[in-house]
């Protein structure tokens, strides 16, 4: 399934520009895409107050894309031009030249920071400004100039000492969701060791509450059948909530 460049730059280039630097890093040489889609290994990434962040993501453009009023076309390669509003504290290096990011070619980023200040603890909405080019009669044109994915990223940094394992210990957990990305239904899981009544609440990227619903569980794996069709293309976050007031936040993503 062919996706947007819209969705691609959205949900595969979760990355965190910083003055065009380059950096020392290796793509994971076990991330591919057979299908021309776009890829991103992490596609989450996470943040901690007062933990340093250090991590190398990889990522390979889309072969093509549909991009604005240009149609479907044949990528040559994307260049990142900005990330507006991306939180100081966070720099990166691209493992290419002018970060420029060629289709189908494996590249990586190399994501770090100093300890995270306490007190920036949230979510911090980004602007993705690209510019895109096409293979056209076997050469690459620009076709687009300054182009805004139209949806702002998300920077996701959890509070100071945070651990979701130690809610994976006393009996509360959650699941993966099956499948995210994903189309128009996913299931939505949490693991609780005792039988009790669950919340579920699904959010926007700007905090807007979409969606909710409680769920009485048995002990072990249980599920929401969550449907959301009648949402638009991006990133939701969710929040299940067991019967002792912990909860536990993860990130999924609805494409077409």
């Amino acid at each position: 399934m062919k996706k947007s460049l819209r969705y691609f730059v959205l949900a595969s280039l979760f990355v965190f520009y910083a003055g065009f630097a380059f950096g020392q890093c290796t793509p994971d040489p076990l991330v591919t895409d057979p299908e021309g889609n776009g890829e991103m290994v992490p596609d989450t990434i996470e943040a901690t107050e007062g933990v340093a962040t250090n991590l190398t993501v990889t990522i390979i453009c889309p072969d093509t894309a549909s991009v604005g009023s240009s149609g479907h076309i044949n990528l040559h390669h994307i260049t990142i031009k900005n990330l507006q509003n991306k939180p100081a504290w966070l720099i990166a290096a691209c493992g290419c030249t002018n970060w420029e990011l060629p289709a189908g070619v494996a590249q990586c980023v190399q994501v770090t920071s100093s300890p995270v200040p306490v007190g920036s603890t949230g979510y911090y909405t980004i602007d993705v400004i690209v510019d895109v080019y096409a293979l056209i009669a076997g050469i690459p044109v620009q076709v687009q100039a300054d182009y805004n994915s139209g949806m702002p990223l998300v920077v996701w940094v959890h509070p100071e000492g945070y651990n979701v394992t130690e809610f994976d210990y006393n009996g509360f957990g959650i699941i993966d969701p099956q499948p995210n990305p994903f189309n128009s239904t996913t299931k939505l899981g949490c693991f609780t060791k005792t039988p009790q009544t669950v919340s579920l609440r699904v959010y926007n990227m700007v905090g807007g509450e979409v969606y909710s619903e409680d769920l009485n569980t048995n002990a072990g794996e249980n599920y929401f059948n969550f449907n959301g069709n009648n949402l638009n293309d991006g990133v939701y976050f969710y929040s299940i909530t067991d019967e002792n007031k912990r909860v536990i936040t993860e990130k999924f993503i609805k494409s077409r």
